[in-house]
């Protein structure tokens, strides 16, 4: 009886929203019509999530809905490592590297996503060899990645080149720039055989050039690997921009994209997609200790009683967007309800 109560309830605010939302599919631009879900996948960069958060800014600020799944993961790596590489990073943190292989069969199933957006390479770049078996291995890794989402009928798979490690002149940092700049250049090879690959490591790698240029101090990451907020605005342009199409006509913050209330609208955001984070993660599981779904971690919402907070997040959202931000929002079906 009590499932049954929150069964209706959970209908009962995807309603509310469909009907105070109408949907206004030709608004939608040509690359996302027909989505209605899509999952970032990655690493620590990718879970940190402010490119993901200000992805979705930018979705919402073209009133356009589609649910946004950040799913990624702190310390994995797209390459499946061995053991003796692995060795390193578990004596470091009591912990070996996750690896994307473990999990991605589970992460497909149970999302069912449209379109995928995944950011790997950081970590394999520290941890696969220093050379071109190193690169190799990267490849296959991503291939796989690729070609196993397409196969499982996701519609969709964005590869994004990885940040550049700042490595300001230590010598095994520039060797881990050095791989990611190959990864990148591999990804941006694959083009020419039709797949969807964003640029991020080439416009950032010349933003910090240029920076170091006019400030020795400049960083877009201060501790080398994981940019700040001005980092993540890159990594979220270089998506919107080069994935979907988009003029950002000089916007420098996901702030910058609402007429009001952007400071708001973000935060809500960030909060709706942290409480979608922690549900799915949870469901998916992963090997990663002190994140939810890993090992030793509490239990705590299901994806459906995360959903109905996500309703009221998504409605406290619309209402800072109502009439002064985006005369429509485009809601559709609701991909909560897959």
């Amino acid at each position: 009886m009590k499932m049954k109560r929150f069964s209706i309830k959970v209908v009962v605010v995807a309603l509310v929203l469909s009907m105070t939302y109408p949907a206004a599919a030709a608004e939608i631009p040509a690359a996302l019509r027909g989505v209605k879900r899509i999952v970032f996948l990655g690493d620590s960069i990718t879970q940190q999530g402010d490119y993901v958060v200000d992805f979705d800014c930018w979705l919402l600020s073209r009133g356009i809905n589609i649910e946004v799944l950040n799913l990624g993961l702190a310390s994995e790596t797209a390459s499946d490592l061995t053991e003796e590489e692995n060795a390193g990073h578990k004596k470091a943190h009591g912990f070996g590297r996750p690896l994307l292989s473990e999990r991605m069969d589970r992460v497909i199933s149970a999302t069912k996503p449209d379109v995928i957006i995944a950011c790997f390479g950081m970590n394999d770049g520290g941890d696969l060899p220093a050379d071109e078996t190193g690169t190799k291995r990267y490849a296959a890794a991503m291939t796989k990645l690729h070609d196993a989402a397409l196969k499982a009928g996701v519609r969709r798979v964005v590869l994004c080149t990885p940040p550049p490690h700042d490595a300001k002149g230590d010598a095994t940092h520039r060797t881990h720039d050095e791989n990611l700049t190959r990864y990148s250049e591999w990804l941006l090879s694959k083009k020419s055989a039709g797949w969807d690959v964003v640029d991020i490591h080439g416009p950032m790698r010349r933003a910090l050039d240029a920076g170091r240029a006019k400030d020795p101090s400049f960083a877009l990451a201060n501790d080398g690997v994981h940019p700040g907020r001005e980092g993540h605005w890159m990594m979220a342009s270089a998506i919107v921009t080069q994935s979907i199409g988009a003029d950002l006509d000089g916007i420098a913050s996901a702030e910058q994209l609402f007429k009001a209330d952007g400071k708001e609208i973000r935060d809500l955001v960030r909060a709706r997609m942290t409480k979608r984070f922690s549900a799915w993660m949870r469901q998916i599981s992963h090997t990663r200790p002190g994140v939810p779904g890993g090992p030793g971690t509490k239990p705590g919402q299901s994806v459906a009683e995360a959903n109905i907070e996500v309703a009221q997040f998504s409605k406290q959202i619309f209402v800072k967007l109502d009439g002064s931000n985006a005369a429509t929002h485009a809601v559709g079906e609701s991909a909560q309800q897959k």
